[in-house]
């Protein structure tokens, strides 16, 4: 579990609720570094401005969707190699299936699907 600590995950998400949640969730898996924006241009200005392991998006937000997140950072030179996961319902995933999102997690966050994604993709808690 060492590793899981010293992970920094950027959690997006509009409502307040989610975000808290998902922060929840993640603590439970040992991960302390969360950072939590509520919209995607908020999420970008914290990218600039530090190194993220992990990026969890809400799929439906104002603004940049979770798609369109992804893709800005699938574009990037410095943040392409970041894992981003959508969280959505699978009512919407059919409309989020982009080649930009590495993972779907689903809504409400469950610790057994978060812990399960995490380790397909950073390798990091098992």
């Amino acid at each position: 579990m060492p590793l899981a600590r010293s992970l920094m995950v950027l959690v997006v998400d509009d409502q307040q609720s989610m975000r808290g949640l998902a922060r929840q969730c993640l603590s439970r898996l040992g991960v302390q570094g969360v950072a939590l924006a509520a919209t995607g241009q908020a999420a970008l200005d914290m990218m600039a401005e530090r190194k993220f392991d992990l990026v969890i998006s809400d799929l439906n937000m104002p603004g940049l969707s979770g798609v369109d997140l992804a893709r800005k950072i699938k574009s990037h030179p410095v943040f392409a190699r970041i894992p981003v996961f959508l969280a959505t319902s699978d009512a919407y995933r059919e409309e989020a299936d982009d080649d930009t999102v590495d993972h779907f997690v689903a809504k409400p966050f469950s610790v057994a699907d978060m812990r399960s994604a995490i380790e397909e993709h950073l390798g990091v808690l098992s």
